[in-house]
């Protein structure tokens, strides 16, 4: 059963929180090139990985914050954005050896496009959602 954050000790909710921006920081040091990485086992590309660990400092400056004040909503709205930019670069320019799995009653290129259009939908979900948590946001800060 999900627990909401606030219910969390203050400690519990600290090492959450920072727990999620370390994890962040790593993905954004690899696109930022200030760690190493072999380009040929990145399967997206580098502003893709660094929207990835952006989410993850997001979610943990949220759980820090751990009340619905309209700064929570704001970070809210940006990590919905975030998860519909990259929901929209997988459907529309994402690889099509990236797409595994599927019925296998669909031809390969029906399961790619299959792929393309959930996760296109899901993007639109995410636009949505944003839009609704930015509107909130503005609505509480006054």
């Amino acid at each position: 059963m999900a627990r909401d954050v606030r219910s969390l000790s203050p400690h519990s909710r600290l090492a959450w929180g920072l727990g999620c921006i370390a994890l962040g920081c790593y993905p954004i040091s690899m696109a930022l090139g200030w760690l190493p990485v072999d380009e040929a086992d990145v399967m997206a590309p580098l502003w893709v990985v660094a929207m990835a660990g952006l989410a993850f400092v997001i979610a943990g400056a949220m759980i820090l914050l751990a009340n619905h004040s309209w700064a929570n909503d704001l970070l809210a709205g940006v990590l919905c954005l975030l998860f519909g930019i990259t929901g929209t670069w997988v459907s529309l320019f994402s690889s099509s050896e990236g797409f595994s799995g599927g019925s296998p009653l669909l031809s390969d290129e029906s399961n790619v496009m299959l792929g393309r259009w959930l996760f296109g939908i899901g993007a639109l979900i995410c636009f949505a959602i944003s839009a609704y948590a930015f509107r909130r946001a503005a609505q509480s800060s006054r």
